[in-house]
């Protein structure tokens, strides 16, 4: 991993059933992956909105995993320091001569387990 990481994450893939009604509820009980490294951070960004005349603040998750990390869009990550729970929304896998460059996620926040 060339990126500094900043916590070991669990990615957690696939659905079951909801016991009431039968529906497919995201599996986060048992991770497909424990102990991936994992860069995980909030960016912001500030615009001006010319329509009201204020700042707006707008946030995004970005995290970066190793390059042979089995993750696809619409699997859970989940950040092993903080407990947060995030979707992952696109998987980018830059392409580079000479080394493979780890793998970019795009990601949004969806639980937090508290610690």
């Amino acid at each position: 991993m060339w990126a500094l990481a900043t916590c070991r994450a669990s990615i957690y893939r696939g659905t079951s059933a909801d016991p009431d009604y039968g529906d497919p509820v995201p599996n986060n009980s048992a991770p497909l992956y424990t102990n991936v490294l994992a860069a995980i951070e909030e960016k912001r960004a500030t615009f001006w909105d010319h329509a009201s005349q204020t700042p707006r603040v707008v946030r995004s998750v970005l995290g970066t995993v190793p390059s042979t990390t089995d993750i696809k869009t619409g699997d859970r990550i989940r950040d092993g320091k903080t407990g947060a729970l995030y979707v992952v929304l696109n998987v980018t896998r830059p392409q580079q001569a000479g080394r493979e460059p780890d793998t970019q996620l795009d990601l949004k926040r969806v639980g937090d387990d508290g610690g």
